[in-house]
């Protein structure tokens, strides 16, 4: 059977619209206890909360259910280690990366290491010069800016850099590695321990921590240990504000303790008095972020801010943000990440032209991937170019441009969730041709020679069409409830907003209604014409639709609609609709 081709842009539906299974028992058992509208106690069944007291437990998260840091695999013993060597008074190195959950857990990481009084300092490889990772060219670096080092503790740099491990050890200073990526062939056994929780032992609540939320447990653990309870407890308050910044940045699953990091750290953001956290208070200001700080605006206002100084910039800004005491230091710092992210639009705005102009027949023709290059593309936008490619075609998209060592190629891949589709194991299957590659199911990076572009297109093609071979390649609406507009009321929005944060796994709720009679003519607005208001007969709440270019829909007719709950830029609720389709009769 051949690969299904994607829906045509132009097509209405443009997805695949599909019911969450639940039981509607089970959600009027849940609707009853729990005082919470029909809709709502219809999600939380759908998302395997159908017993009332597992509900509650997800609509109120609490740092109390948190497990304790010594369960994660390694924490016991690296902090032991760490400890040990505060006590000696050495040199303590955080090694990190250039990314929010990078920078984010090595500013956990040296902020608990202070709290210890230990001499401890961050340093960032070079994205266009080092590459990512723990690696050699990045620990030469290292080394000879920090002489006096005596233990290294690299935190989401990835765990396969054994040679770099090698050479630390080698030149007398320990190695802690902390990470959260999948355990390869390529663990450094020179390495003092490993703190992972992709290793075995790790119970199911930490499997899906990023980086900064392992190096949060990992803080928690020597808080603990090394200060009194009030003190650590004190102290922990910051970082979990910082740990909820890389969850939520790193898009890792909102699920487990990651929801519970999430929540509890955008609580303790919008509580906290104007003394603490004035780094992330001053990029909300520049910004112009008011109100309520919800995951959505960290997750598209402030993480690229924080992005875009490893992108295009000098991470070192971001991490200066992050660790600022007072508004003095933290209103440079943000205004200037603001003009990285400004940099960062532009690259990333050019190249997503060139791209697009570049693979416009090929998507025509129906081509099972996307491979595509452009060597004056700038190292740091490659990533956010193939998300976007991926998600406009709904194809594994890899996207490269010129390394920095002669000859070499670097880029990022990006897959969309697709059931059956596996980033990492198409890579794999064309691992002859790759120079190095690693990541995860729907993101990885690679590099390969420049003479490997043509067989490596070739083969990536080839090993894509398999895998899509029988595959509905459309993206999937998954409606989880449908209401009627009576019901589109201020309770359930309340209602929709306890489910959340939202995020990888836990999404945003997506609705559905049938029958809805267009009041008007849908209606262009805003500066492009690409976006719709429309108005129906049965509810006062608009609907909005973003980024296409057509609208078969007039004044009168029926129609079934999938959508989000939420506000316009004026606090306005409003439909934002994700597909719609006429109704039958």
């Amino acid at each position: 059977m051949s690969a299904a081709a994607p829906a045509r842009a132009d097509a209405w539906p443009h997805s695949q619209w599909n019911d969450a299974p639940a039981s509607e028992s089970a959600a009027a058992l849940l609707s009853e206890r729990l005082g919470l509208s029909r809709a709502a106690a219809r999600i939380l069944v759908a998302r395997g909360h159908a017993d009332p007291d597992s509900a509650e437990r997800f609509l109120n998260p609490r740092l109390s259910a948190c497990m304790l840091p010594e369960k994660l695999p390694g924490v016991a013993k690296a902090a032991e280690i760490i400890g040990a060597h505060v006590a000696l008074g050495h040199e303590i190195v955080v090694f990190g990366d250039f990314d929010a959950d990078g920078m984010t857990a090595a500013t956990i990481m040296r902020t608990a290491l202070m709290k210890l009084c230990a001499k401890a300092s961050v340093f960032i490889p070079d994205r266009i010069h080092e590459g990512y990772g723990f690696t050699e060219a990045a620990l030469s670096r290292c080394l000879a800016e920090n002489p006096g080092a005596k233990l290294i503790v690299t935190v989401d740099c990835g765990i396969s850099h054994a040679p770099a491990c090698d050479k630390a050890v080698a030149a007398g200073v320990e190695v802690i590695v902390t990470d959260h990526h999948e355990v390869g062939l390529q663990v450094p056994k020179s390495a003092s321990v490993l703190v992972n929780p992709c290793l075995p032992g790790t119970p199911d609540p930490l499997r899906h921590l990023c980086g900064a939320g392992v190096a949060f447990k990992l803080a928690h653990e020597l808080l603990r240990r090394y200060l009194p309870p009030e003190e650590g407890r004190a102290a922990m308050r910051p970082l979990l504000v910082l740990a909820a910044v890389g969850t939520v940045g790193d898009l890792v699953p909102l699920v487990g303790e990651n929801r519970i990091i999430a929540s509890c750290g955008l609580s303790r953001l919008n509580g906290s008095s104007a003394s603490e956290l004035v780094g992330l208070r001053a990029l909300c200001d520049a910004a112009r972020l008011r109100g309520t700080i919800d995951s959505g605006a960290l997750a598209f206002v402030l993480v690229p801010r924080i992005n875009a100084a490893g992108r295009v910039g000098n991470p070192r800004v971001a991490l200066d943000l992050l660790s600022a005491r007072d508004m003095a230091g933290a209103i440079p710092c943000a205004r200037q990440l603001g003009h990285f992210n400004d940099i960062r639009r532009e690259e990333e705005s050019a190249a997503l032209r060139t791209a697009e102009s570049t693979v416009k027949e090929e998507t025509a023709a129906g081509v099972p991937c996307i491979v595509v290059y452009n060597g004056a593309w700038h190292p740091g936008v490659v990533g956010l170019v193939a998300s976007r490619l991926s998600s406009k075609t709904h194809l594994p998209t890899v996207v490269l441009t010129n390394d920095d060592e002669p000859g070499l190629l670097r880029g990022s891949a990006r897959c969309p969730e697709i059931p059956g589709l596996d980033l990492t194991r198409l890579l794999e299957k064309c691992a002859s041709l790759l120079h190095s590659f690693g990541g995860h199911r729907a993101a990885a990076g690679l590099t390969l020679e420049r003479g490997s572009l043509p067989a490596f297109r070739e083969a990536f093609s080839r090993v894509c069409a398999e895998a899509e071979s029988g595959l509905d390649m459309r993206p999937e609406s998954r409606v989880e409830a449908w209401i009627s507009p009576g019901e589109a009321d201020s309770r359930l929005e309340a209602d929709l907003a306890r489910i959340g944060p939202f995020g990888t796994l836990n999404p945003q709720p997506l609705l559905g209604m049938r029958r809805l009679t267009l009041a008007a003519s849908p209606s262009r607005f805003g500066r492009t014409s690409v976006n719709w208001r429309l108005t129906f007969t049965e509810t006062p709440i608009p609907g909005v639709v973003f980024g296409r270019a057509d609208m078969p829909f007039a004044i009168g007719e029926r129609v079934d609609a999938v959508f989000h709950f939420s506000r316009d830029n004026f606090g306005a609720p409003q439909f934002a609709i994700r597909d719609m389709r006429h109704s039958r009769p």
